[in-house]
């Protein structure tokens, strides 16, 4: 039976192998779990390991056999599930690209004008110190069709998430910007890039520096542009 295929995007299950108890409803396991629900299952923890090994490693320097050795399985199973690595990488971008967009669409729930710049620090402190906002960038370099589709659409995904949440943060300031929001949100998303490559630990020289710092000055750049 060869293996099933994906584009790191659209995963259908991987057919069941022989084995499954006599009598198992179609296209259940004895345990009650849909032949589905565990290739999504098993595709989330191959997941889990990539962005571990990523984490620990860097993003340029993943390999199958690490991943492997991380998820405690082996390179022919990953294979199963995915195609070759830049399906597997392909489909890490997306996650997680899903995974940070849905935690910035929320940074900012419940926020006052009072608090808004502080509750987007605290966004920005926890996506620096998980380490999953380098990795993605890092995954930039990727090659391949594949992942240079997914990280496309990962860039324009973040461009507009940026853009949404600048004008929610001028919004309950109830300030104007002068400059279109678009272009606040390139200049938001550089500088923020520029935080999470200079927090990385390979590059930090001088780890006094305060990330901190540089956010209260870029910000009060931006709110000094406004009327």
């Amino acid at each position: 039976m060869s293996p099933a295929r994906d584009s790191g995007t659209s995963w259908p299950a991987p057919v069941e192998h022989s084995g499954a108890t006599r009598g198992a409803p179609p296209g259940r396991t004895p345990a009650g779990k849909t032949s589905t629900t565990r290739a999504a299952e098993a595709r989330e923890r191959l997941l889990d390991a990539t962005l571990r090994c990523a984490v620990r490693d860097g993003g340029g320097a993943l390999s199958l056999q690490a991943i492997a050795r991380e998820a405690a399985v082996s390179k022919a199973l990953i294979l199963y599930h995915f195609r070759d690595k830049e399906a597997l990488l392909a489909a890490v971008i997306g996650w997680l690209d899903a995974r940070i967009h849905e935690r910035e669409s929320r940074a900012l729930e419940g926020s006052s004008a009072t608090s808004v710049l502080e509750d987007y620090w605290r966004w920005i402190e926890r996506e620096l110190s998980t380490g999953e906002l380098r990795v993605l960038l890092e995954l930039s370099q990727a090659r391949g069709e594949g992942c240079r589709q997914a990280l496309g659409e990962s860039a324009e995904r973040r461009r507009q998430q940026a853009e949404a949440t600048i004008g929610r943060i001028f919004s309950l300031l109830e300030l104007t910007p002068r400059l279109p929001a678009a272009m606040l949100a390139s200049c938001e998303l550089a500088f923020r890039e520029g935080l999470v490559v200079g927090a990385a630990p390979a590059v930090r020289s001088h780890p006094e520096q305060s990330a901190r710092v540089a956010f209260d000055v870029f910000w009060l750049s931006l709110l000094s542009l406004t009327r």
